[in-house]
């Protein structure tokens, strides 16, 4: 059997509108033309409440579909429990299966695929739902077995810490697990888990310069393709600058923009200003004219966040280090010689104020008078 999975269409996005519509058709069309099912790991809509255009397109594209649709909802979809997301009007008219913590079977040629779906949950509720959805769960005899969700992975996010592990999925009865969310084409766990990104740029970032598409799985062979769909082009430029004037990163950013649009006229770019100017100017002053569909992260003499965390944390280091100096010092000075205070406590009220450590030492006189 052959399982067509992608993910994250956000139709309707703002930012390239037409183009969420032409790349979902894409993959859509292409995906039902070769294989048996098409799986749809969330976020199909940008928004929890999508224009009545963008609803009439995705009606269009999955009616055209020739095999059926299998769908979860994602976070872009998630709404509270007792009203309707988009996925809900879509599956009522187009036709797809949406599931929720809840499996369903399609067999072809003697062969079973059961997919068990769980829709995008809030991340710190994504393990405990998991838990929840597997004690419902039957594994239907000689079927592969799928799990889709629509989730951030703790090893793929920077110091997360509350998502859903890859020790965990892995651990899970399927044969095969896929996730939406993450819109860069992942591959993991030997094969057996995949992330198949999104059909549109949105994010731009360097990642995304990658082909859009959808992998198409074959469940006798075990083995996933990803398959490319026509998109349009995206090129993420980073440019360094030492010392620069206005017209250094005017012109280097104009001939970049030249020299990519002479490749691909549509194409989308995306330009990561970096480094320092000439003295006296800012990143402000840097005025670049603008172009369709190119833009500009201007981070001309930003200090680095590294930078900025490396001085508070110097900062709080030196602040600490005279504290424990002049506490140790005044330990130091009234050890055997005075019993009536606690060095720690009168260094703390004298960084209040004289008031404080009046009121301190008076209280201290009366309890050794009394």
């Amino acid at each position: 059997m052959k399982i067509a999975i992608l993910s994250d269409l956000h139709l309707g996005y703002a930012r390239f509108e037409a183009d969420s519509y032409s790349q979902a058709a894409s993959a859509v069309s292409d995906a039902s033309a070769k294989a048996d099912i098409l799986l749809c790991a969330g976020d199909i809509f940008d928004i929890k409440i999508p224009r009545l255009e963008t609803l009439k397109w995705a009606v269009d594209i999955f009616r055209k579909s020739s095999v059926p649709v299998f769908a979860i909802h994602g976070n872009h979809e998630r709404r509270a429990r007792d009203m309707i997301n988009p996925v809900q009007l879509l599956s009522a008219s187009a036709g797809l299966r949406l599931l929720h913590g809840e499996s369903a079977v399609f067999e072809k040629g003697g062969e079973k695929l059961q997919v068990l779906g769980m829709g995008s949950v809030p991340e710190e509720y994504a393990s405990m739902a998991v838990k929840k959805v597997m004690e419902g769960f039957r594994r239907e005899d000689g079927a592969f077995s799928l799990l889709m969700i629509h989730q951030s992975i703790r090893e793929l996010v920077p110091g997360g810490k509350e998502e859903l592990s890859l020790e965990e999925l892995e651990a899970l009865p399927f044969d095969l697990i896929v996730n939406g969310h993450i819109h860069e084409t992942t591959t993991m766990l030997g094969g057996k888990f995949l992330i198949p990104g999104s059909t549109v740029i949105t994010q731009l970032k360097k990642e995304e310069m990658a082909p859009r598409g959808y992998f198409l799985y074959d469940t006798l062979a075990r083995k996933a393709e990803f398959v490319s769909i026509p998109s349009r082009r995206f090129f993420y430029e980073e440019l360094e600058f030492k010392e620069a004037s206005e017209t250094d990163v005017r012109e280097r950013v104009r001939e970049r923009i030249a020299m990519r649009r002479q490749e691909n006229p549509g194409a989308i770019i995306a330009i990561k200003l970096d480094g320092t100017l000439k003295g006296g100017l800012i990143g402000a002053d840097v005025r670049i004219e603008s172009h369709a569909d190119v833009f500009i992260d201007n981070r001309l003499n930003v200090e680095s966040l590294g930078a900025k965390l490396e001085k508070i944390r110097s900062g709080r280091e030196a602040s600490l280090s005279m504290r424990e100096g002049a506490l140790r010092e005044l330990k130091a000075k009234t050890e055997g010689k005075v019993t009536l205070f606690d060095a720690s406590d009168i260094f703390d009220k004298l960084l209040s104020g004289p008031e404080e450590t009046l009121e301190y030492l008076e209280k201290h006189n009366k309890k050794s008078e009394g």
